[in-house]
């Protein structure tokens, strides 16, 4: 996924499908700087967030 996309994805009240490694994620932030995404995983339950480079996410 690209910088732009993924800003747009957090921006947008829909919640769209995005993958990391296989597994659903919420886009919690975007740092434009950095180009790193700060995600947590839908499916577990601790809500622990962690931060990916944007090009490691998938829309589906």
């Amino acid at each position: 996924m690209n910088l732009m996309r993924a800003k747009e994805i957090r921006q947008d009240p829909n919640t769209k499908d995005v993958l990391y490694n296989g597994e659903y994620v919420y886009i919690d932030d975007v740092d434009d700087e950095r180009q790193k995404a700060t995600v947590h995983y839908l499916k577990r339950g601790d809500g622990e967030k962690f931060e990916v480079d944007v090009t490691e996410l998938k829309e589906v």
